[in-house]
Order: C-alpha cells, then structure tokens, then sequence
C-alpha cells in the first residue's frame, strides 16, 4: 500500500493541508510547532479509531476540542487516497472521515470508503455512514461479476 494524498481540515495544527503525489519515502522537515508530529499522529489516531472508536481516540489527545484547530469552523475532516491490490488489480482507493460535536459529544458525520472499480466512471462507494446509517458492501471481491 502507498499513500498518494492526505487531506486534513481543522486536525489539531492543520486547518487545511493537502500533499498530492507523495513518493514511496518521504522525509518531513520543519521547525518546531509545524506540525510534523501531528502528521504522523493522524495515522495514530485513525488506528485508535478502527480498533476501538473515535470517541477513546479523542480522548486520548484531551477530546474534540483540543484536537479540532483552535479558531476554526467546520469539522475535522481525515482523508487519505492510497494504492492497494484489490481482486489482483492495484486500484485508488479514498477513505473519508468527517467528525462533528453534537450536544458536547463527537458524531461520525461522514465515514466513506470507495475506490474504482474499473478505468472509467466514478468512484464506487462500499462504505458510506452518516451520523450512525449508511450501508457497507461486504462482497466486494465479487463486484467484476
């Protein structure tokens, strides 16, 4: 797996920052207070989040405020696009997730999963959750038949 791209929005440092076409081994430098730790700590806490749930993963980092960029609106948004072999086929893949505050709480305001399934056309969405409903594809393996 490769990762190509990496959005973030209102992540703790970054209000927005996009890296387009990164190479298989980058080295990132900066200054202190950059950012650099907390590009890393995105991988951190999108793993907290899957083996567990967003809620423990903000908990961990002092919750949803202090992880949300300080004078910033909107909600935090974790978008990573990397190649993965799908059904023998190396494909793009995008994972999507969109985190808000409802009544002090974090909610899932968007949570998608899609890579194409063939050369043309948009990509195909196996996994898409809004605020708790959605739908999840389980048989992706057979989407060619």
């Amino acid at each position: 797996m490769q990762i190509e791209t990496i959005r973030l929005k209102n992540f703790k440092v970054f209000q927005s920052l996009e890296l387009t076409g990164l190479p298989g081994l980058a080295v990132f430098v900066g200054a202190n207070g950059t950012g650099k730790s907390t590009l890393f700590d995105v991988f951190a806490f999108l793993s907290e989040a899957l083996q567990g749930n967003v809620t423990s993963a903000l908990a961990k980092r002092g919750g949803f405020k202090e992880v949300k960029s300080r004078m910033s609106t909107g909600n935090i948004e974790i978008e990573l696009q990397f190649r993965l072999e799908i059904t023998g086929k190396e494909r793009l893949v995008t994972y999507l997730l969109e985190i808000g505050e409802f009544k002090n709480r974090p909610i899932i305001e968007k949570e998608i999963l899609r890579y194409k399934r063939g050369r043309y056309g948009s990509p195909y969405q196996f996994l898409h959750f809004s605020r708790g409903a959605g739908y999840a594809v389980t048989n992706e393996e057979d989407f060619n038949k």
